[in-house]
């Protein structure tokens, strides 16, 4: 049996950051849960950096496990940005993208509510609506479904909010509720932001109409010799993630949605519908239609998608400080809403839906260049028998 708080000291005496050696050792606890191995497939795993799970998640072998992204080595080499990562939060980011022709793709800012309960009102709150304790309830009922979600983190525990206002009945993430549980959500709203809800396409309302679909897309600036020419970007895994009846309907795929890879150049999709494991009632990952709207997309593309590349590269210019991006996108009727980005994104289920990382070159050169290889996977197998009990 292992000893997983042992193991969350060993792995930061290895040198991972405390937040993320915390997350790392969760993911391995989850993974040994959902994926029992025998002890000669746990060590070749661990030893090359894998959960013990990905060999037979991703198929590993001795001859292809070097084209997938090891999770020890992904989690060593956070941060992959430097300082300019601060740009990143929600609150900040709506600024940073105010200029330059990327104003559009930001949802509208209302308001931000601060840890001490106060309301500062961002650039996009009605100068009509009056500003006071009401505030919030007067903007749900002009706009009808408003965005409470937090700046970092998922503070007060709350996550995501989809508080809606539709002939007299509120609704939070699509279930009715009383203006007292309302009252209580908004009281528990600190370190939060509130905006636009961003419509998704009715080509992706068809797929599943109760959440939007969101696009994960992972964007890395190309390594380059001469340090005067300008910079370019290479997309590092691309795929679009759907809600289901699990948890709500959320699009995360650890909430229970299912995901598909899709062409960065074309916007095409590509292979099947994927979910977590822990989802899987009969231990199938792979789906072949969205399983409950029985859509099918494979051959099929994404609407809008010549635009919102376009967008993308834009955006990546803007911001070209940095050096890795995981963009989530809603692709709307007119063009993207850009929900947030992240610094370090997730890669373990992507690597099933938009096939192992390391074949591209741009990729392999790009987590080369972050020094990716001077991490062992022996290190976390010795760390990792250390805390057998």
């Amino acid at each position: 049996m292992t000893n997983y708080e042992k193991l969350l000291e060993e792995v930061r005496a290895l040198g991972m950051d405390y937040r993320w050696a915390n997350m790392f050792v969760k993911k391995l606890q989850k993974d040994e849960a959902a994926f029992p191995t025998d002890e000669a497939t746990r060590q070749w795993a661990l030893q090359r950096g894998f959960y013990p799970g990905r060999v037979a998640l991703y198929g590993l072998t001795e001859e292809n496990y070097r084209d997938y992204m090891p999770d020890w080595n992904y989690f060593m080499l956070h941060p992959l940005n430097h300082h300019f990562r601060k740009w990143l939060d929600k609150l900040t980011l709506k600024y940073v993208l105010n200029s330059n022709g990327c104003e559009s793709t930001m949802p509208a800012y209302y308001l931000y509510v601060e840890n001490n309960d106060h309301y500062t009102y961002l650039m996009d709150a009605p100068a009509h609506i009056k500003k006071d304790k009401d505030f919030l309830f007067h903007l749900l009922k002009e706009k009808g479904t408003l965005v409470m979600k937090p700046n970092s983190g998922t503070s007060g525990g709350l996550g995501f909010v989809k508080m809606e206002l539709r002939d007299g009945q509120l609704y939070e993430n699509n279930k009715p509720i009383d203006m007292a549980h309302y009252q209580q959500t908004i009281s528990n709203l600190r370190n939060y932001i509130v905006t636009e809800y961003c419509y998704q396409h009715d080509e992706l309302a068809a797929v599943w109409p109760d959440s939007e679909c969101t696009l994960r897309i992972i964007m890395a600036k190309d390594p380059k010799e001469d340090l005067y020419t300008p910079d370019t970007w290479s997309c590092v895994l691309s795929f679009a993630r759907f809600g289901t009846s699990v948890n709500g309907g959320a699009s995360n795929l650890s909430s229970g949605g299912v995901g598909i890879g899709f062409d960065y150049e074309t916007g095409k999709y590509c292979g099947q519908f994927v979910r977590y494991r822990a989802y899987c009632s009969d231990g199938n990952w792979l789906l072949p239609c969205h399983p409950d709207t029985h859509a099918e997309l494979e051959g099929k593309e994404l609407p809008n998608w010549p635009l919102v590349k376009q967008m993308i590269e834009r955006v990546c210019q803007h911001i070209t400080s940095l050096d890795y991006l995981g963009l989530d996108i809603i692709i709307t009727e007119d063009g993207m809403k850009l929900c947030e980005i992240n610094t370090h994104p997730a890669m373990d289920y992507a690597q099933i839906m938009c096939g192992p990382t390391l074949v591209k070159p741009q990729a392999q050169a790009f987590f080369a260049s972050k020094n990716l290889y001077r991490f062992s996977g022996e290190d976390l197998w010795q760390a990792y028998v250390k805390c057998q009990e």
